[in-house]
């Protein structure tokens, strides 16, 4: 899933949470020291993108540190539970389609409610930065657009399908290990079975900053503004034709129900493996929610 939106919402978008959540599970003893460096590391990303003034800064630095404290006290518990739930249910070799299917809801609840408590941060940052502050930020908005759009469409049907699939395997065997030759088959051909909904995502992203823009530009009165600005970064579904979300569930459906079938077929030692990533994951989320 690609992030709704550039530049900003980048950096606090669904896809930028869910990665964060990744590589904190998988970093091991640091993951603590790695956490209390993340408002640092945003602000600093920031500051790439838009020049800030020192109080800017400081206040941006503290308001982020005090929701990631919030989020390491309040969400990460739920986090470790639903890894250990998710390595029960590959370790009984009984799973489903509509198993993989709630464990995927469940994750878009924990990023919205995540997503929520971002949106007051947002509102203030975007609220504080100056005309030529904003007209900064859209230049570079635009430098990254065009690069991603020229080297995304730029690729054809067969190179995104070549690194589609190269990506799907490399991912899997990082908690399974090395998969056989059936088992990358039935991945390559579930993902050579969907939907090519290339041209109307990057519609989709196009109109998504069309929106964000026009709310940065012409901001309206302050509830109206964070209404918006929570759609757009809490519920970016919401601007999806039928035709894209349809395509889009389509496509998530057959991804299900391959996920369920090379889980349930993997060998005893691709099993424990997958178990163990799972559950050692789990007891460092937790360990980084008690401390």
């Amino acid at each position: 899933m690609r992030a709704a939106g550039r530049i900003i919402e980048k950096l606090f978008s669904r896809k930028a949470i869910a990665i964060l959540l990744l590589c904190l599970v998988i970093s091991g003893c640091s993951t603590r020291f790695l956490y209390n460096q993340l408002d640092s590391f945003v602000v600093w990303k920031v500051g790439g993108l838009v020049s800030l003034e020192s109080d800017q800064k400081a206040e941006l630095k503290q308001r982020v540190g005090d929701q990631l404290e919030f989020v390491r006290m309040n969400e990460m518990p739920q986090i470790a539970s639903g890894l250990r739930d998710t390595a029960l249910e590959i370790e009984t070799k009984r799973m489903t389609a509509e198993m993989v299917d709630r464990r995927y809801q469940e994750s878009i609840e924990l990023i919205d409610k995540v997503m929520l408590g971002i949106v007051p941060i947002a509102e203030w940052f975007l609220l504080s930065l100056s005309e030529e502050q904003v007209d900064e930020l859209f230049e570079s908005l635009e430098e990254f657009n065009q690069e991603m759009y020229e080297e995304y469409s730029g690729r054809t049907p067969e190179e995104r399908r070549k690194n589609r699939d190269k990506s799907a395997v490399k991912f899997m065997q990082r908690f399974t290990g090395r998969l056989n030759d059936d088992q990358k088959l039935l991945i390559t051909d579930s993902l050579a079975s969907m939907d090519d909904a290339s041209e109307q995502w990057i519609e989709y992203q196009r109109e998504w900053q069309r929106r964000f823009r026009e709310l940065i530009v012409n901001p309206p009165p302050t509830e109206q503004f964070r209404a918006e600005l929570t759609t757009l970064f809490v519920y970016p579904r919401s601007f999806h034709t039928a035709e894209y979300r349809a395509v889009v569930d389509a496509n998530r459906h057959i991804f299900y129900e391959m996920f369920a079938e090379l889980v349930n077929g993997l060998s005893d030692k691709q099993r424990s493996r997958f178990v163990d990533k799972l559950e050692g994951y789990a007891e460092m989320v937790a360990a980084l929610a008690e401390n």
